[in-house]
């Protein structure tokens, strides 16, 4: 959906919140949530009432927007922006709230994002897997080891998803237990020559190395995919100024999130992970 499309509909209360119906993020109810009863009436402020115990409740009762104390039409526009890559502090200004409530709005659309990455299933085929030492608010020493950064743990299935997450350190045991965890065993993996890769076979893996210090690429054997992620991800993190510890794992699974759906309509995804859908 286009931003003016969605900026007209937001204008309009009763209409953001027939949309958000339509997309599972707000329930429709036909039943009192208190007693039961099919006898209910909408009243003040859109609240739905049951006339036989007399109880209220917000159309948000039992949804991801319950907790906002904000307009449904402006929690569709901060989305848009988020989609869009939209700082946080601009989205702000253009939507005429405080900075703090779009931060919080970011982050818990990241929060549900990372949830979602959890339930994905195993990858398989063919398989690159790397590893890169990332973010950090420091400059200073690059590649393994570098100084104020994270190790990050990459797997891509070529014509398919990729994976990153960030692990305490790249030994040998750390990288083969994240494979076991997120590759199919028979998988044909392509790495680099790094030493913690050693043992993929013994798992149950196939296995074909590319020396880059001969050439990128030999045939099939290259890693040119998760390296093009690499890219990707640098490019997009270097806009955060450094990110915290905290808060990195967050933004990293919004860049696999947002790789993995680049060529999808990336408003309805987002609508379906607020929703509880699969990522």
């Amino acid at each position: 959906m286009k931003l003016s499309e969605l900026a007209a509909l937001a204008a309009d209360e009763h209409k953001a919140e027939a949309f958000l119906q339509s997309r599972g993020l707000l329930q429709r109810f036909t039943h009192c949530p208190y007693c039961g009863s099919e006898h209910l009436g909408r009243v003040r402020r859109r609240f739905y009432k049951c006339y036989a115990c007399r109880r209220e409740w917000s159309p948000r009762k039992g949804s991801l927007l319950e907790g906002l104390r904000l307009p449904l039409g402006k929690f569709l526009l901060a989305l848009k922006l988020f989609e869009l890559e939209v700082s946080a502090r601009r989205a702000a200004r253009e939507l005429g709230l405080a900075y703090n409530t779009v931060h919080r709005l970011f982050l818990l659309f990241r929060e549900r994002i990372y949830r979602a990455s959890s339930q994905e299933d195993q990858l398989s085929g063919e398989i690159e897997m790397d590893e890169r030492y990332v973010g950090g608010r420091r400059r200073g020493k690059r590649g393994r080891g570098a100084l104020g950064k994270l190790p990050v743990f990459g797997i891509l299935e070529r014509g398919g998803k990729v994976k990153v997450e960030v692990v305490p350190d790249v030994r040998a045991e750390t990288l083969l237990r994240e494979a076991i965890r997120k590759v199919k065993r028979g998988s044909l993996i392509y790495t680099d020559r790094f030493r913690s890769y050693d043992g993929l076979v013994c798992y149950g893996f196939r296995h074909e190395r590319i020396d880059h210090g001969e050439r990128f690429a030999n045939g099939k054997v290259y890693i040119n995919g998760i390296e093009g992620f690499w890219s990707y991800a640098k490019e997009r993190l270097q806009k955060e100024h450094g990110l915290s510890a905290l808060w990195f794992p967050l933004y990293l699974k919004e860049l696999e999130f947002r790789y993995n759906h680049r060529k999808e309509d990336l408003f309805e995804k987002l609508l379906e992970v607020l929703k509880g859908g699969i990522n």
